[in-house]
């Protein structure tokens, strides 16, 4: 990934990690919900003049609604399927996920470097 918005290790498998989306929005995106918003508000000024300025909170709640959404989606781990979220709301529910995202998923790295230690462990004992 070029830009990265944070890098970071997931909590449960320690894979580095690059998250896209940051949790807020930065100056872009208000740059962009201003001219959006200058942009509908001039399409509609023939019929509703400036009343057409009362578009920028919905647009801005839209903006926002939809970058959250996509912050949280890239917040999983895609690796070992972990979710800081979960975890934060329901501790047995985000064990629960994960074991299922390694049912799904039985040929991820997770599991192959599980297996190696586990092998390498037996090992010497």
């Amino acid at each position: 990934m070029k830009r990265s918005a944070k890098d970071c290790f997931c909590a449960l498998c320690r894979t580095p990690r690059k998250l896209r989306y940051s949790r807020h929005l930065t100056k872009l995106h208000y740059g962009q919900i201003f001219v959006l918003t200058l942009v509908f508000s001039a399409v509609v000024y023939p019929f509703i003049s400036w009343k057409g300025l009362i578009s920028l909170p919905v647009i801005w709640a839209i903006f926002e609604s939809v970058h959250k959404s996509l912050y949280r989606k890239d917040l999983q781990c895609p690796y070992c399927g972990f979710d800081p979220k979960w975890y934060k709301k329901d501790v047995k529910l985000a064990r629960q996920k994960v074991e299922e995202f390694l049912k799904q998923n039985p040929d991820t790295p997770v599991l192959k470097r599980a297996k190696l230690e586990e092998t390498t462990y037996s090992q010497y004992n």
